[in-house]
């Protein structure tokens, strides 16, 4: 096969925030930034509600499964490196880098959540792409710099990069250290057009002065200032007030910019600083239907696992050895296990939906047939920093704020609208909230084993209906008709 194949595997624990899934389905920077009260204008997801999909006032922060389908205004995929620390400064704090692995224009391919008791919940998402290489020696150090442009810098048409005169951008076998390319292959920034938008590589040259129609480096302006980047003058990519420059390039020493690591947003101080991995009394799951006017976490669920597959096709012409783009195959699949320690048939007749009648003894039977009727489920996963214990022995609703935690003084989210927790016996609020509309049964087993407790295990299907919410939503936000949809 002509082009190379590269398989990328990101592992890690789930800690209750959304930023990781929303940087690398691309979101737009305006609406990344889930800082506030979402609204029109910021807010990436909305509630909806009736046949006719109306518009509710509800907008939320978070991101979508149609997230990773968007192209236009988009980048090709999304850039990752993984500097690896010189061995003898191995858990320090030295910037001591040997190498860097870079790849550029990776592509999201498949996600998993995983929630189980006794171990670690888990957030870990396969990608693909075309290209792979490491740095070294003068290019070892992978530097990130991004600016929101004001009137200063419009009005001067160029900002200066923060890496210290005596340090240089690499020459590479490619030519000057830029990392991004643009259409053509050459060295390029990216420009966020925040009117349109849109983002888009642009190339950069090596100059003494603004150019034209492209981007120019000057590694030094005598007496002034070192590696300054001018913006052109004329053409489609003269930037405005309020757009935003991207820069990545490698160099032999790290900058001095406050945003060199293009995972800054993760570190917010939005996200509670003592979550380093979420456990089983951390996470409530529900499967809720549409007539459901409360969470009911009385099931003994055991465990909840979502996995979605972005299947992209390469797309290949002739005159290019790489693909051009690798458009997501519609309707993405989702599949969702739920596994139960066997007790009553409550979990049957809530799948079925006849918990009332369940409830009220008046049930006789409960068939296949039953459970293959019911269309309106919805699983929603909440993710809490506190555990039940500290959130005074309580789920839901009723958890409250620990004296002295440390989450006073820090912000909550409920149904997309902000607050800061300000003394304990407040209530909780979800870090984050995953929901899964449109769930559809597949698959259903019971096992008993000599020497182990019974467990029932259910299988779910979905197509393309996959949010993850900052913060906690309610249960009408869920239920009564409510749907979340893409905010476009």
């Amino acid at each position: 096969m002509d082009v190379p194949a590269v398989a990328v595997t990101l592992n890690t624990n789930d800690f209750g925030d959304v930023k990781t899934m929303a940087i690398l389905a691309q979101v737009a920077p305006a609406k990344l930034d889930m800082n506030a009260t979402a609204t029109d204008s910021t807010a990436n997801l909305v509630v909806v509600s009736g046949t006719n999909m109306t518009e509710t006032d509800t907008f939320l922060h978070g991101v979508s499964l149609a997230d990773f389908a968007v192209v236009c205004g988009n980048l090709p995929g999304v850039t990752l490196w993984a500097p690896v620390q010189d061995e003898c400064s191995i858990g320090t704090l030295a910037n001591n880098i040997d190498q860097t692995l870079f790849m550029d224009e990776l592509y999201v391919n498949s996600i998993e959540f995983s929630y189980t008791t006794g171990a670690n919940a888990t957030e870990n998402y396969g990608a693909e792409t075309d290209n792979k290489m490491w740095l070294l020696n003068d290019g070892r150090f992978v530097n990130y710099e991004s600016f929101t442009l004001d009137g200063t810098d419009v009005g001067n048409g160029y900002v200066d990069l923060t890496l210290a005169s005596g340090n240089n951008i690499a020459t590479l076998s490619t030519g000057l250290g830029f990392l991004r390319r643009d259409d053509n292959g050459a060295p390029g920034i990216t420009w966020y057009d925040a009117d349109l938008n849109e983002m888009v590589n642009v190339e950069i040259a090596v100059g003494d002065g603004a150019g034209t129609t492209a981007y120019v480096y000057d590694a030094e302006v005598p007496g002034v200032a070192v590696h300054r980047v001018y913006f052109p003058t004329t053409g489609n990519y003269v930037p405005a007030e309020g757009d935003r420059i991207q820069i990545i390039y490698a160099a032999d020493a790290y900058s001095t910019a406050t945003n060199n690591t293009y995972f800054t947003a993760l570190s917010s101080a939005d996200r509670p600083d003592m979550i380093g991995a979420i456990r089983q009394g951390q996470v409530e799951a529900y499967v809720v239907a549409d007539t459901d006017s409360e969470f009911d976490i009385s099931w003994r669920l055991t465990g909840v696992t979502i996995t979605a597959d972005l299947t992209r096709e390469p797309l290949a012409e002739l005159g290019h050895l790489s693909p051009y783009d690798r458009p997501l195959t519609m309707p993405i699949p989702i599949t969702v296990t739920v596994d139960s320690t066997a007790g009553d048939l409550e979990n049957w007749s809530k799948f079925a939906g006849k918990l009332s009648e369940f409830d009220a003894n008046t049930l006789d039977d409960l068939k296949l047939a039953d459970l293959m009727a019911e269309e309106d489920l919805k699983l929603v996963v909440k993710i809490y920093a506190q555990t039940d214990e500290e959130a005074g022995n309580a789920t839901a609703d009723n958890r409250t704020i620990m004296t002295g935690s440390d989450l006073i003084g820090q912000n909550w989210f409920l149904d997309g609208t902000m607050g800061t927790y300000s003394a304990a016996a407040q209530t909780e609020h979800a870090l984050k909230t995953i929901v899964v509309e449109h769930l559809k049964i597949t698959d259903e087993g019971s096992t008993l084993d000599v020497g182990a407790n019974m467990t029932q295990t259910f299988g779910f299907r979905s197509t393309n209906d996959l949010y993850v919410v900052k913060g906690d939503l309610s249960i009408d936000t869920i239920t009564n008709g409510h749907k979340i949809r893409r905010n476009g």
